[in-house]
């Protein structure tokens, strides 16, 4: 199996002016990612904000961006707290060309036993046809994706890595040997620099669906590390996911509003943020 690596974008979810799903938006950001050079892109991970869509929004949204023919390779999230729902979101992706796929814990259930926490995963990957990164980030799911939880998991020809979002350098330390012939993804640019100098194969970050260029550079040119680093800061100013949201509102790909109970950024705060972000000139109108 062809193991993810590289450079990814967690691209949002656009919803039109009145809050239903916009395909035309999707498909003209994924065109744009790939114009740009990105490696790929994270459908419906946290920042595609996939916790607030129903399973039959998940999968129209799922297969649009694979119809998209965009040309990036495509990772899909498949979380949910109900097994059937994420099998059925796995059974679905099988049939679809998506190189990979991504699963968080359950998260409802946070005193969940290791042991049924490795059942509920061990039903994902004999679901699936495709490999399967599990969703390392504990601060939003209360769950990590500890040593005893991969140990009770076990060897899986299916198991083809993890996507780390905690943060943590620590857990790039942790996490990087015991996936050493898999695939290791860091989920924050702040780390990208550090998961590569590792051994890491890539990331999944914010910022890639909004400086792609500046991203996928890190590999190569690891000095622009402090140049994301601003970027990210930024961003996290104005809040990581609304911030994406009013760029790409801005650069004219769509409206991207945003579904309660979460909320966009106000015009003003909007305002604010591009024109600090016209002052480091990273981003391209």
């Amino acid at each position: 199996m062809e193991l993810p690596a590289g450079a990814y974008a967690p691209i949002p979810t656009p919803l039109d002016a009145v809050g239903a799903l916009d395909i035309p938006a999707l498909a003209k950001h994924l065109a744009w990612l790939k114009a740009e050079r990105l490696d790929g892109a994270l459908v419906l991970g946290t920042n595609g904000e996939f916790a607030s869509f129903s399973v039959l929004e998940r999968l129209q949204v799922a297969s649009a961006a694979a119809s998209a023919a965009s040309g990036l390779k495509l990772l899909l999230n498949v979380g949910a707290n109900a097994l059937p729902e994420v099998i059925q979101l796995v059974q679905a992706a099988n049939k679809l060309p998506y190189q990979a796929l991504l699963c968080p814990p359950p998260s409802y259930f946070r005193t969940a036993p290791v042991a049924g926490l490795a059942a509920f995963f061990q039903a994902v990957l004999a679901s699936s046809q495709l490999p399967v990164l599990l969703y390392h980030i504990p601060q939003v799911t209360g769950i990590a994706i500890s040593d005893a939880l991969l140990d009770a998991i076990g060897p899986h020809e299916n198991l083809a890595g993890v996507k780390d979002s905690s943060g943590e350098e620590s857990e790039i330390a942790r996490l990087c040997p015991r996936f050493a012939k898999g695939s290791y993804l860091v989920g924050n640019d702040k780390l990208v620099a550090a998961a590569f100098a590792a051994g890491g194969k890539g990331s999944i970050t914010a910022c890639a669906s909004v400086v792609p260029d500046l991203v996928q550079s890190i590999q190569a040119r690891p000095g622009q590390q402090a140049k994301l680093n601003s970027v990210r800061s930024l961003l996290e100013k104005f809040g990581l996911m609304p911030s994406v949201k009013a760029i790409l509102q801005r650069k004219g790909f769509g409206a991207y509003t945003t579904r309660p109970p979460l909320q966009g950024l106000a015009p003003e705060q909007a305002a604010q943020l591009i024109a600090m972000l016209d002052m480091f000139g990273t981003i391209r109108w």
